[in-house]
């Protein structure tokens, strides 16, 4: 006999039904994800959350002792024996650091480790002599945390998508942060509080929700050869940050491309800041500071942009060029120093609110695209009227502008024209004159590619090697600073027979000639004796 289910029952039923059968379906679909994603990465075995304190004591303190006999942990803790952590793989369970390290100062390598829902990926606290290498700590509080900790390497590691840093440094000295990527976090690279020393080279910090890098509070730290774009700032220097210097770096398409807010004693060196939607530089509340070399091309707003009570700042051999307005200073800026600079196609070059701001100093002033001569008494470099044409309610002026001086001038000194050459490529030797030169290359194609130089050496090899035989020009280009070039060339040789070969054959051929009219003449004369007889 069947029997009939109730009406009562039936509901109960799809009730059950309607909450297990979603809980399922996801259980199934996390546990797909987090397969699919383990499987997809270089890493050896899953582990659960590491905690290490350097100095714990009592049955099973998690000090160095006990996590040297841990499978996933080798060597002894030495400089040239480091204990290694590696190849893992560590959920935190969103609420832990992957590995927390403590109280440590042995030498020790993380490295090639993927860390995921978590606190933080990677956590130091007081902590030295460790290096950081290789792992990926993204999508979680902070990716690699380093607290009152010094002496540390960060080096390879990318930090993408946290909610907070990609990679923060509380209270630290002397860490080295180098070639990591720290993409869509909160800040890329921070430095906070105290920190001194520490070298930041060559990161890729782009599209950060604030900064690129962050700074506060902290001096005599060394920013160079990174990259940010995408972010409100590529980097800020927020409060009392002093003696830092920012060199080489490219920060570019952001809002800002470099903000410095009360900040003082800095030194920005040969950076780019280009095409951001507001300012390439822009500095308040700080005074000291020196701006050197840096490229500010295509700003909406202004290159260089000094807000309130900006004093005592050096701003020399930038090349400001395409900008709305290319540098400005309001009412309560004073005593600036402005020249060996270069506006080039700004909307407007120049305008200055403030009091006793110099647009040039002793011997030299600033280049004005609309103001490049005459230059005839005398001819020094230096246009002959002043640049009177800076906006602003002072009234600046600029009394020593810089003439145009005409394209850089090539003299090749070696290769000679006609020289030939062998397998090996030649050596080259030019001179090239120009006051604001900024670059050199050369070319075997006639410009399908072209090799920069600083000094001179030897033509690339590879490519003279693919070079066939026969003439070949080799023209050599320069450029300054204002955008002239110029370029020259030599025709020379390429032959796989090279002079001394020919020579050698020659002798050999001389000597092998010699010899056949010396075997000949003594056969001659055994055979006309042997007639005689």
């Amino acid at each position: 006999m069947i029997k009939m289910i109730s009406k009562t029952k039936k509901i109960s039923i799809l009730i059950i039904v309607g909450f297990v059968f979603p809980l399922l379906v996801n259980l199934r679909f996390n546990f797909s994800f987090e397969q699919n994603f383990i499987e997809n990465i270089n890493c050896s075995a899953l582990e659960a959350p590491i905690f290490i304190n350097g100095i714990a004591t009592g049955v099973d303190a998690h000090n160095w002792t006990w996590a040297e006999v841990q499978p996933w942990c080798s060597g002894s803790g030495t400089d040239l024996d480091p204990y290694i952590i590696e190849n893992l793989t560590i959920s935190g369970f969103g609420i832990e650091s992957g590995i927390e390290i403590w109280n440590s100062d042995v030498h020790f390598i993380i490295q090639d480790c993927l860390i995921y829902n978590s606190s933080a990926g990677i956590y130091l606290d007081h902590v030295n002599n460790s290096r950081i290498i290789n792992n990926n700590c993204s999508n979680m509080g902070e990716g690699i945390y380093l607290d009152y900790s010094n002496n540390n390497t960060i080096s390879g590691n990318t930090a993408n998508g946290n909610n907070n840093e990609g990679i923060l440094l509380y209270e630290g000295d002397y860490n080295y942060v180098t070639g990591n990527t720290v993409n869509d976090n909160y800040d890329g690279i921070r430095i906070d509080s105290s920190c001194e020393n520490n070298f930041i080279g060559g990161n890729t910090a782009n599209d950060n929700n604030r900064a690129g890098i962050y700074l506060t509070d902290s001096e005599y730290n060394n920013i160079t050869g990174n990259s940010a774009s995408g972010s409100i700032d590529g980097i800020f220097l927020e409060d009392q940050n002093y003696n830092n210097i920012i060199t080489g770096n490219n920060f570019n398409n952001n809002a800002y491309g470099i903000e410095i807010y009360y900040s003082d004693f800095n030194s920005i060196i040969r950076n780019t800041a280009n095409d951001n939607n507001n300012y390439g530089i822009t500095i308040e509340g700080s005074t000291n500071n020196i701006f050197t070399g840096n490229s500010l091309y295509n700003n909406k707003d202004t290159g260089i942009d000094l807000d309130q009570d900006c004093d005592y700042n050096d701003i020399t051999e930038n090349v400001i060029y395409n900008n709305s307005i290319g540098l400005y200073l309001p009412s309560d800026c004073n005593n600036n120093s402005i020249y060996k600079n270069f506006f080039l196609e700004n909307g407007k070059h120049a305008e200055d609110d403030g009091t006793d701001n110099n647009w040039n100093s002793t011997i030299i002033g600033n280049y004005w695209d609309n103001w490049t001569s005459p230059d005839v008494s005398p001819n020094d470099g230096i246009v002959d009227d002043p640049y009177t044409f800076i906006g602003g309610s002072a009234g600046s002026i600029d009394y020593l502008p810089i003439a145009e001086d005409g394209a850089p001038v090539i003299v090749i000194n070696s290769p000679d024209p006609g020289d030939v050459f062998g397998v090996t490529a030649p050596s080259f030797d030019v001179t090239i004159t120009d006051v604001y030169l900024v670059s050199m290359w050369y070319t075997l194609d006639g410009g399908l590619h072209n090799y920069t130089f600083t000094e001179n050496g030897v033509i690339n090899q590879s490519a003279w090697s693919q070079l066939p035989e026969g003439s070949v020009t080799i023209t050599f280009y320069a450029k300054d600073i204002l955008g002239n070039e110029s370029f020259e060339s030599v025709i020379v040789t390429k032959s796989i027979i090279e002079p001394g070969m020919i020579i050698t054959i020659i002798v050999v051929s001389i000597v092998s000639g010699v010899a056949l009219i010396g075997v000949g003449y003594i056969y001659f004369k055994k055979r006309k004796n042997r007639i005689s007889e």
